[in-house]
């Protein structure tokens, strides 16, 4: 069998089949899924600082089509979760215990002051 290891700017994975944050990749259940079905990685859907603010009330997609109209693929356009920060944060402990093996990036949103990010980095 051919090796599919990836090292991407240091980040290393089994293969290089990530899922993107998306709903699929917002809570420990979906992502556990992933791994056990063989995705090398996941990028988990965007955290922010509690009291979360959601801009959107459910999963939401975008189409992209081609120039006839048909259906190429879809785009994420829900930007940020709904789940309380300390909630990720405990499932992505519990992840990356049970998955060392995986890649894991934590996509993150808040304001763009020097305090908030300093202090979500410190939990995340």
């Amino acid at each position: 069998m051919a090796d599919l290891r990836s090292n991407f700017a240091g980040i290393r994975s089994p293969n290089p089949f990530w899922l993107a944050s998306a709903p699929p990749t917002d809570k420990e259940y979906n992502v556990v899924r992933a791994f056990k079905a063989g995705w090398g990685g996941v990028v988990w859907k965007t955290l922010g600082e509690d009291p979360h603010i959601v801009n959107v009330n459910g999963p939401r997609y975008g189409a992209v089509h081609s120039g006839d109209r048909r259906l190429l693929g879809l785009n994420n356009i829900e930007l940020i979760t709904d789940r309380p920060l300390q909630t990720n944060l405990d499932e992505i402990k519990r992840v990356k215990r049970d998955w060392p093996d995986r890649a894991m990036v934590v996509s993150l949103m808040v304001p763009c002051e020097e305090m908030n990010w300093a202090n979500i980095l410190k939990r995340v």
